[in-house]
């Protein structure tokens, strides 16, 4: 409203609770001074989270139907993903083995973004958005392509598998179902971090390829991270066991790494919560560079974040950020560490605040980030 700084983009934040205290001020300000649009705010709302005004999902076994005679009249051309990249989340074969959702993000919780998600996730439960690679003349005994499923930054999802195995991934992760899943085995490759409650079968093993580690399940619930950036495959066990390559046989509690060098570690009894926590949209840090705290921020809240000085990167980072507010995560690293936050459009910096900033070459601080 003209005068007193209300527009979509405030509202949208104070209903997301991303406000600052001034803003929520003013909000709240102009709702007491205007009843009658506080009034109709809150009936709006009241509507969206009505669960009787939901969409009902589509019928899965009609929507995919469709879908096959739209892509089969492209000749397989691939179906672009909305805010995806061309590559993003593919599916190969006639009809869909495994379920596949994005989860909704906390960040964007509001009743209205949930509506969304539910519509938009019926539809990728459905084809789990993917590329049909078969011809209409190919037989219909061959085997089924290979399955592809992906996040982007900001993005996690859940998938569930024909045999019952169920996978979380995070944000910017990629994994690959592979086509003789469940014959003799049950292969699956990742990129990035997933975790894995796997349905235990003796007759056909679980394996999980990443990087350049090997983890076999023993009937367990366990995580695989491996970035790109990673210098290590790291392999946490909540329960059960699970034999990794170059480490050994781990159990709930312990920790196994797999350098791309070739040097391994196997630690016992960890409090695997702590590791385990982005699960619930929270990143624990214990003495983290802060390089690698802002490779994280990239990726869980998709934002441009940037060190003044390199240097900074070796600042040693404790504490628990969370998806929700990425300005509240960014603030409380820069309180910790003594820096400003510097914002121009969509970049944030970080960077020195004369003697308040600690030194970065100290080999305290060094030894630490290591």
């Amino acid at each position: 409203m003209p005068g007193d700084g209300i527009d979509a983009e405030l509202l949208d934040r104070y209903l997301a609770h991303e406000c600052s205290e001034a803003e929520d001020a003013i909000v709240r300000r102009h709702l007491m001074a205007r009843p009658d649009l506080a009034t109709a705010l809150a009936s709006f709302l009241a509507e969206l989270e009505d669960e009787r005004l939901r969409p009902a999902p589509p019928d899965a076994r009609e929507s995919w139907t469709q879908l096959r005679g739209r892509l089969r009249e492209t000749e397989g051309d691939s179906l672009p993903v909305p805010g995806g990249s061309p590559k993003a989340r593919h599916v190969t074969g006639t009809k869909p083995r495994h379920l596949f959702a994005l989860l909704p993000s906390r960040r964007n919780g509001s009743g209205w973004r949930r509506i969304m998600y539910t519509t938009v996730a019926a539809g990728l439960v459905v084809v789990a958005v993917f590329r049909v690679a078969r011809k209409d003349t190919a037989p219909a005994e061959s085997r089924p392509p290979e399955e592809s499923f992906s996040t982007a930054n900001r993005e996690r999802a859940e998938l569930r598998l024909s045999d019952g195995t169920r996978i979380r991934l995070a944000p910017a992760s990629h994994i690959r179902v592979a086509a003789a899943y469940g014959e003799h085995e049950r292969a699956v490759y990742l990129e990035g971090q997933g975790y894995f409650e796997v349905k235990h079968d003796e007759s056909r093993p679980f394996i999980v390829y990443a990087g350049t580690a090997i983890a076999r399940d023993v009937g367990t619930d366990f995580a695989v991270r491996s970035y790109a950036e990673d210098r290590a495959v790291q392999v946490v066990v909540r329960s059960g066991a699970v034999a990794m390559s170059g480490v050994g046989r781990l159990g709930a509690g312990d920790v196994g790494r797999l350098g791309i060098d070739g040097t391994s570690s196997l630690t016992h009894g960890v409090a695997v919560d702590a590791l385990l926590a982005w699960l619930d949209g929270r990143l624990v840090f214990h003495d983290a560079p802060l390089a690698t705290v802002i490779v994280e921020l990239r990726r869980w809240h998709d934002a441009d974040v940037q060190l003044a000085d390199p240097r900074l990167g070796t600042l040693p980072f404790t504490g628990v950020l969370t998806d929700v507010s990425f300005r509240s995560s960014i603030d409380l690293v820069a309180a910790t560490l003594g820096l400003r936050v510097r914002r121009a459009g969509e970049r944030v910096t970080l960077e020195r605040i004369g003697g308040l900033t600690p030194s970065s070459h100290s080999p305290a601080a060094v030894r630490r980030a290591r």
